[in-house]
């Protein structure tokens, strides 16, 4: 199916909620939400019970809906999917989202109604996200088949694909407070048709998202991933979260989704021949979103640091290594710059270690604009108690560390540069004000030294570097 075949998924003309409840539960608040943010006369809701919903109208029963309607949101129980289904593919819809559970994620009974769900499906002519899903989330026209928070609806250039409907949705809850801003989001559930590749061909289409994250517990089609990744990553960079590493993993993700994880040896290998970045953890996953959305590709692989504390310079330098970086010395103008400002007992080398100096905001840009560096990292290591103190005399935080978003912006080549703040959770907040949308602020420098990392993996790879 071609990728403007499920333009309806996320930019439906008219959208028909069967099972549209009164009652507290999955899909209570959908019509409000939807009505709120500007899709009132476009929303449909279907209920025996008729009535009215949220201000909106209940239609008795599907036939009843006027047009245009060109998607269905399913949330009834198990055992009435395949009549709502037969109901919508007689009123002409053909895109569908079976949100209710109950299916192959339960028992071999589930599993064989979802079998009997998908041939129906198939007969039909209907394309399925789900089911046991939360379905779609399109943040350019506020359109969703879940509810959101307000404070999640602004758009950015990272699209989400997981097959956990609370996973993907739970990101949206907390991205935007990492920085983190979303075009798209698929919950894919059980997978009963549509499936990660095909999303994954939408959104090599979509000119919305730049960034592609997947939490994936396991596939279907080993062979048709690997032909999507390596075709999908030549374009955008693609990060994965993958479950069942463990037996243990591999029955949560059975009884969760109703998927098949298979060996982990094997997706490595997969994500190792197509450029795909596998992310080892939730907060790594992040991580790796924070850089990918904000951060330019790196020309190389020189890594600088500026430190206000050795130790922590030396665990980003460790880390770093590791992942491919490398930490040379600084170039003799650089060297020549920094020791026209910088005391007598500070030693000028890669790390920069500022020790208690101060002088961030003069060394920082410095270092930033070496040729020999490619990418930089600030790790600030200050006692917030210092930080109060100077703070009630009045001295700005930008002052005293820069205008981050003015030096990176003021490069004559840009260059990915993240900080790490090693400290109280308000100077975490309080530089990541100062630091803007356009750079990451991590809480270790093991952190920001793996997000940098993991960006010259993906440059490499794709053979983009400079």
């Amino acid at each position: 199916m071609a990728a403007d075949d499920f333009r309806s998924f996320f930019n439906p003309e008219g959208v028909v909620i069967v099972g549209a409840r009164r009652s507290m539960g999955f899909g209570f608040g959908l019509p409000a939400f939807l009505k709120k943010h500007g899709w009132g006369d476009r929303t449909f809701l279907v209920n025996p019970a008729g009535g009215e919903i949220s201000g909106l109208t209940v239609y008795q029963k599907i036939a009843d809906v006027p047009d245009p309607v060109d998607l269905a949101i399913v949330i009834v129980p198990a055992n009435a999917v395949a009549a709502s289904l037969t109901e919508i593919a007689a009123r002409g819809i053909r895109h569908v989202i079976i949100e209710s559970a109950g299916f192959a994620e339960t028992d071999e009974a589930g599993r064989l109604l979802q079998e009997e769900i998908r041939a129906l499906a198939k007969r039909l002519g209907l394309r399925v996200i789900g089911p046991n899903c939360v379905g779609v989330i399109n943040l350019e026209n506020r359109f969703a088949s879940v509810e959101l928070l307000d404070e999640a609806l602004k758009p950015g250039p990272l699209s989400i694909i997981a097959q956990s409907g609370v996973f993907g949705n739970i990101l949206l809850d907390f991205f935007h407070q990492r920085g983190i801003y979303v075009a798209k989001a698929i919950t894919l559930g059980n997978r009963l048709d549509v499936n990660e590749c095909d999303m994954l061909d939408y959104l090599y289409d979509d000119p919305a998202t730049k960034v592609i994250v997947i939490y994936l517990e396991g596939t279907a089609d080993g062979k048709r991933l690997h032909k999507t990744l390596a075709r999908v990553t030549k374009k955008k960079p693609v990060i994965i979260l993958k479950s069942g590493k463990t037996s243990e993993g591999k029955q949560a993700t059975a009884s969760h989704t109703g998927s098949l994880s298979g060996e982990d040896e094997i997706y490595n290998g997969i994500f190792a021949q197509t450029s795909t970045i596998r992310a080892e953890s939730l907060e790594q996953l992040i991580d790796f979103a924070k850089v990918f959305t904000s951060q330019p590709l790196p020309g190389g692989n020189r890594l600088g640091i500026v430190t206000s504390s050795g130790s922590m310079g030396a665990l980003a330098t460790d880390v770093a290594v590791a992942g491919g970086l490398v930490v040379e010395p600084l170039s003799d103008a650089t060297v020549t710059r920094v020791r026209e400002i910088a005391p007598d007992w500070m030693n000028v080398k890669n790390p920069l270690d500022l020790g208690p100096s101060g002088l961030f905001n003069q060394l920082t840009p410095i270092l930033l604009n070496d040729p020999l560096v490619d990418m930089a990292i600030l790790i600030i290591a200050v006692p917030y108690s210092y930080i109060k103190v100077i703070k009630e005399m009045g001295i700005k935080l930008a002052d005293a560390f820069g205008e981050l978003e003015e030096v990176r912006a003021g490069l004559a080549t840009p260059k990915p540069f993240v900080i790490a703040v090693v400290g109280h959770d308000d100077f975490v907040d309080e530089i990541a004000g100062i630091a803007g949308d356009t750079i990451p602020v991590y809480t270790s420098p093991e952190a920001a030294a793996a997000a940098l990392a993991g960006l010259w993996k993906y440059t490499k790879a794709t053979g983009q570097a400079k």
